[in-house]
């Protein structure tokens, strides 16, 4: 083999251990990089810019519900209590009688929901209340689940539902769990439903679950 043609195959070597290098090296940052940037991010406490219309609840608070509740009706179809908050998100309204707000909120949660489409069955509607006679409610709203008894445990299960002191049934508010179990949004009486609806999407297309 002459001295020009090692050359040549030495140079092809190289290059192709420099190729080897710099792809091993790009592997290793596309997979670092975001780690390092979750790291920067604890660390100086920063958090990307982006307007939400809930209050986001820190910590957040773990829904417990009883096995009292057994089966939970939904439509033709029952969900087990035990896993009622999980593998989807639930806009939950609290109502100590389901009057005049409560109906407002159920209907604007509904067109909501519906105006989802695609990601629909990622997300439910579930009312806690102590009324009993709930009319045409359920003709109504045939998908909502209602949880209304026995009435000891439904309002152990609204005051897990409290904030800083006031009463769930008084503040008016939709709140939001998480496919986890976790209550960590809510929603004042004064948010809009198209603002509501935008915080939702956004829920749901950055959220690995659900």
């Amino acid at each position: 083999m002459s001295d020009q043609h090692q050359a040549s195959t030495n140079d092809l070597d190289k290059n192709q251990q420099t190729k080897g290098r710099l792809a091993l090296i790009a592997l290793v940052i596309f997979f670092a990089a975001p780690l390092f940037v979750v790291m920067a991010m604890y660390r100086f406490d920063w958090h990307p810019k982006g307007q939400s219309y809930g209050d986001l609840i820190e910590p957040v608070v773990p829904i417990q519900l009883t096995d009292v509740f057994k089966d939970v009706k939904i439509a033709d179809s029952t969900v087990e209590s035990k896993t009622l908050w999980h593998d989807k998100w639930s806009a939950v309204i609290l109502a100590d009688k389901c009057e005049a707000v409560c109906q407002i909120q159920l209907h604007d949660a509904r067109q909501i929901h519906a105006s989802l489409e695609k990601d629909m069955n990622r997300m439910q509607r579930i009312l806690i209340t102590h009324q009993q006679d709930l009319g045409d409610l359920q003709k109504r709203y045939p998908d909502l689940i209602i949880l209304n008894k026995p009435s000891d445990d439904v309002e152990a299960l609204a005051k897990q539902f409290d904030l800083n002191g006031v009463s769930a049934y008084a503040s008016q508010r939709v709140y939001m769990v998480d496919p986890l179990g976790n209550l960590m949004l809510s929603y004042s009486n004064n948010v809009k439903p198209v603002e509501m609806r935008k915080d939702w999407v956004r829920l749901l297309k950055y959220s690995w679950a659900g």
